[in-house]
């Protein structure tokens, strides 16, 4: 699995070795994969040169579902480019055909000098099954990617080409030996910079012993942005494919200056404190997660985590986030014209389509006289069904203003790179493809998915009425953008959330400070389990907003809640 016997026994059956060199590019567009100077019989035009020179011009271009069609393995070729070269993210890759050279018939393959694999699948070497690399035509390549600084990897590989026959066109013998002679199936490349100590927003060092809900983040972070005052460095590593760690034993490559980090410090935005009231405050709700933010920056002042199965819990959950996400429908229905207090009728339930949607337990019977805020403080589902509905909001309608307003919808980078969080996919709140999933997505449920992390950044935005992408280094520049929400609504927004603490269901934040706000959400993750606690928070005047998940937690008051009071009275933040 990557140890030093299996890259040496792929070096050996490998025609050639990385050569490593540092220094500047010629430039930074790829060009087209050209004949080289390489010794053995010169490059032409038959099939197997044809097909030689388009899989590497694939390659090169960053077309990797060409580049697979070109091989006798699309299936796995098309993927393992990807992966291999997303992984090591180069500016640009130059890539160089050379001369047919006289390689064994095992070149380029990732495994040991055991039998090459079949082009037939499912047709095993045998004596009696002559070997299907027999008659390939064998090519040296050269390689030269270019990173950052000007500091450029190259080395030598080469590949195995199967000529014509009668079923079919030349084609790339493709393993991930050709990627890279020493790359075995199992591994990646990763071009890293100099780790450097990480610090806390005060300048205390931060460490994964201490803060264990941040350790992975910390690691992150140490790599992810290069110290200003240190030359130009990188180390190229062979990872685990799964955990992303360097195989033990593995060659590391040199690019530039021998990495060192003497006296150099990377600042995140991380609290110390908060960090650890936030991890404190979790100790009692198994499977669950915070963060808190500071609205008028999106710093992230502390991520936590109690789940050992998922110790990304706190930005990588993808639950439905139940009545938390009424503040985003709110924020539609008042766009399209709603004032808090119009009426908006909390029925006990309401049938949109084939689907009859309820109220929690203690509203089942719901209440008369509701209006838009009455049913916010009181989490009336069926109110914010009929609102949605009677308004005739259109089927994106959420997605949108989840977009425009909130940042959802669209990837984010907090610092430790690009992502699009609490999704399976690429959107949080996907338009609703019908009227009665709309209505389920009025109460933050149907197909939408949310994480502690974007829920906080809700809070987050109504404290300041404009969006501020969450970042983990001060003065990062995240890609999310959005607009700002209109200041009468905003503060129809904030006015609400407070509320819901004085006058509805988040009694747990009572007592705290005057000027917080709070929107309790119980989602149910499927028919059968307990449903999930939520709550999110803000406080405009001391500058914080907060979300806590908890797991088959119950009730938002029940769970949530407690756990964002610990935190907020155990960190002075009351």
């Amino acid at each position: 699995m990557g140890s030093r016997r299996t890259l040496l026994a792929i070096a050996a059956v490998a025609t050639s070795l990385a050569v490593v060199t540092a220094g500047c590019s010629s430039g930074s567009k790829s060009k087209p994969a050209a004949g080289g100077s390489q010794s053995g019989a010169p490059v032409g035009d038959s099939p197997t040169d044809k097909v030689a020179a388009a899989f590497l011009a694939a390659w090169q271009s960053g077309d990797y579902t060409k580049a697979g069609s070109l091989t006798d393995d699309p299936a796995k070729a098309t993927p393992r480019l990807k992966a291999v070269m997303d992984s090591l993210a180069p500016k640009s890759t130059a890539l160089k055909l050379g001369s047919q050279v006289n390689a064994p018939s095992s070149a380029g393959s990732s495994s040991t000098a055991t039998p090459a694999t079949p082009a037939t699948p499912g047709a095993p070497s045998s004596p009696s099954t002559p070997d299907p690399l027999a008659n390939a035509v064998h090519y040296g390549f050269s390689v030269a990617d270019t990173f950052t600084d000007g500091l450029v990897w190259s080395y030598n590989s080469t590949m195995s080409v199967l000529p014509p026959t009668g079923n079919g066109p030349a084609v790339v013998h493709f393993s991930s030996g050709v990627i890279n002679p020493q790359l075995s199936s199992l591994a990646n490349l990763k071009a890293v910079p100099p780790a450097v100590p990480v610090a806390d927003r005060n300048g205390a060092p931060l460490s994964g012993a201490a803060h264990p809900s941040i350790a992975s983040i910390i690691n992150k972070l140490s790599t992810a942005k290069p110290p200003s005052g240190g030359q130009a460095s990188l180390q190229i590593q062979f990872v685990d494919n799964n955990t992303g760690l360097q195989i033990p034993n593995s060659n590391t490559i040199q690019l530039g200056a021998p990495n060192s980090t003497s006296g150099l410090q990377l600042g995140s935005t991380i609290d110390s404190k908060i960090q650890t009231a936030a991890e404190n405050a979790l100790k009692a709700y198994p499977n669950s997660g915070m963060v808190v933010i500071q609205p008028s920056t999106g710093q992230i002042l502390a991520i936590a985590t109690n789940n050992k199965d998922n110790p990304k819990m706190a930005y990588m959950a993808t639950r439905a986030p139940g009545s938390t996400f009424k503040t985003v429908t709110a924020t539609a229905l008042m766009l399209a014209g709603m004032q808090p207090s119009d009426s908006a009728d909390c029925t006990p339930n309401v049938t949109v389509g084939t689907e009859t949607y309820h109220n929690d337990e203690g509203l089942r019977n719901g209440f008369s006289g509701a209006t838009l805020l009455t049913a916010y403080e009181q989490s009336c589902n069926t109110s914010f069904v009929h609102a949605t509905i009677d308004h005739n909001l259109a089927l994106n309608r959420l997605s949108v203003v989840a977009h425009d307003y909130f940042g959802m919808n669209q990837p984010w980078d907090m610092g430790i790179g690009q992502a699009t969080y609490a999704t399976p996919g690429n959107l949080q709140v996907p338009p609703a493809d019908g009227r009665d999933v709309l209505a389920a997505e009025a109460f933050g449920q149907g197909k939408i998915t949310m994480a502690p992390l974007t829920m906080a950044s809700v809070a987050a935005t109504v404290a300041t009425g404009q969006f501020h992408q969450p970042i983990l280094i001060p003065g990062f520049q995240p890609p999310a953008k959005a607009q700002p929400i209109p200041a009468n609504i905003d503060a129809n927004l904030q006015m609400m959330m407070r509320g819901v603490i004085t006058d509805g269901t988040a009694t747990s934040l009572q007592g705290i400070a005057s000027t917080l706000g709070g929107k309790t959400g119980s989602a149910e993750p499927n028919p059968t389990d307990p449903t999930d606690s939520w709550m999110i928070a803000m406080d405009p005047q001391h500058d914080i907003a907060v979300s806590a998940l908890v797991l088959n937690g119950g009730y938002g008051n029940s769970a949530a809640g407690p756990a964002i009071a610990a935190m907020m009275k155990a960190a002075g933040l009351s």
